[in-house]
């Protein structure tokens, strides 16, 4: 099956005012902005496919992603062809859990401009919000993956945020009508715990911009219960990157959604480096956690586990930090990791009772 993973790593707003709010386009960040703001992390290579870190495989087969359940009621034949698909937010990151306790079901379609987009379901973790969407023509006709790469406005409470984004997008059926979407917003910041209201405003979905309209959706979520339920364990690790600043890897965390581990720079010089670190357990299988994101003005910054993560089972991982110079000229990340410093031996296992 056809599957491209796209990046929207520097799509992060910045210079608006209420009055503007949702109707100000997203622009881009300069280099020398990306340390003010928010620099994510998502192009990898590895077994010769492109794809993000994040809670587990993106794209996975169609047979198990999607159900059709049969033809949207419309006001109109053109309508007609739109297709009511079944896709849970676990199966769109390739989970074995459904998050069934921690996400929101929004199963909204919106028409504009002869297409259809349909947000499914939103889950709110840790200063992060992942939503999973489709697209389909309302005609019904096939979806090419290079004219769609939307990316929206995101508002919390009424206050639009500089949200860092990325995401995955591949077909969701054989046919190539309907193009299935991952995506996860950092919230730069703010507290997503509690109750909250959020507005995602979509007014194109091209990277070139053709493609315009209206598509806004807006939903409840509470990251409350997700965060009760992430097992936190304290690494306090400290190394040196070869150009002298220090970086401390702070806390491993593990939940249904994702399982991260925290690190902190004494300069947000620290961005000129990609982070790696690779967990092995008793039995030798090894987990990878890849640098996520990184906030230049905060010196702080996540890895998460990619395509597998540490099972519950398991007790004890030696985990051992690799780093690779950033890319100066063309852009091209590198794999050239290398370790720094000695491995540590890390506690995983879950006590009783969480």
């Amino acid at each position: 099956m056809d599957k491209r993973i796209y990046d929207m790593a520097n799509n992060i707003v910045t210079g608006f005012s209420e009055e503007e709010n949702a109707e100000q386009d997203i622009r881009k960040l300069t280099e020398a902005e990306t340390g003010k703001y928010m620099h994510n992390f998502r192009k990898r290579k590895k077994g010769g496919k492109k794809s993000i870190p994040g809670p587990g495989k993106m794209a996975v087969c169609a047979a198990a992603l999607l159900l059709i359940v049969g033809t949207a009621a419309a006001s109109s034949e053109v309508h007609a062809a739109i297709e009511r698909l079944q896709w849970t937010i676990g199966s769109a990151l390739g989970l074995q859990k459904d998050l069934e306790d921690y996400k929101e079901v929004v199963d909204t379609t919106v028409m504009d401009s002869g297409y259809a987009l349909t947000l499914h379901e939103v889950v709110a973790s840790e200063e992060e919000l992942w939503i999973n969407l489709s697209v389909q023509k309302e005609d019904g006709t096939p979806l090419s993956l290079d004219e769609i790469s939307p990316d929206g406005i995101i508002a919390i409470n009424g206050k639009r945020i500089y949200a860092g984004s990325g995401g995955g997008i591949h077909y969701l059926n054989e046919e190539k009508t309907a193009v299935g979407m991952e995506m996860h917003y950092s919230s730069d910041g703010v507290d997503l715990t509690g109750e909250k209201d959020y507005q995602i405003i979509f007014r194109h979905l091209d990277r070139e911009g053709k493609i315009k309209g209206n598509w806004t959706f807006s939903f409840t979520a509470d990251a409350s219960t997700l965060m009760a339920d992430t097992l936190r364990i304290r690494l306090e690790k400290t190394f040196t990157l070869p150009n002298g600043i220090a970086v401390t890897l702070t806390e491993f965390t593990s939940n249904d959604l994702e399982q991260r581990i925290f690190y902190t720079a004494e300069a947000k010089e620290a961005i000129d480096y990609d982070l790696l670190v690779k967990a092995i357990d008793e039995e030798g299988q090894e987990y990878t956690f890849y640098l996520s994101q990184f906030n230049g003005k905060e010196k702080k910054g996540y890895l998460r586990a990619q395509d597998t993560r540490i099972p519950d089972g398991i007790a004890h991982v030696e985990m051992t930090l690799y780093t690779v110079a950033m890319p100066k000229e063309n852009g091209k990340m590198s794999n050239d990791f290398q370790p720094l410093g000695d491995s540590f031996m890390v506690e995983v296992k879950k006590p009783a009772g969480i």
